[in-house]
């Protein structure tokens, strides 16, 4: 498995606070990502680790542990969370692996 930030943000008239269709993908759609035994078996997604999100920013950023940077993209579509945010997925390291190959270099 292998860590990616998903990255997503939407306009303004689409916020899910203010917007009653938005909101609605939330709610229907949240079952997706509530349910580990099916993001596991359908998505390979082992973990979610984080959601935030900045609400007057109209963006989010979730850490997850996963398989396949296609799967969250198939998550994402089936859960409606692409259909008002756009959605970029990124492959993460920690911190401190960075700063290990740092002194490895230069060792």
């Amino acid at each position: 498995m292998a860590l990616f930030g998903v990255y997503g943000e939407h306009t303004v008239d689409n916020c899910p606070l203010t917007n009653k269709e938005s909101r609605k993908v939330v709610l229907d759609g949240k079952a997706i990502f509530d349910d580990i035994s099916t993001l596991q078996e359908k998505y390979e997604i082992n973990q979610i680790i984080g959601q935030y999100h900045s609400a007057l920013e109209h963006t989010f950023l979730w850490v997850v542990d996963a398989k396949d940077p296609h799967l969250i993209q198939q998550a994402a579509i089936e859960s409606g969370l692409a259909r008002f945010n756009t959605v970029k997925i990124v492959p993460l390291s920690k911190y401190s692996d960075v700063v290990a190959k740092c002194e490895k270099i230069e060792c």
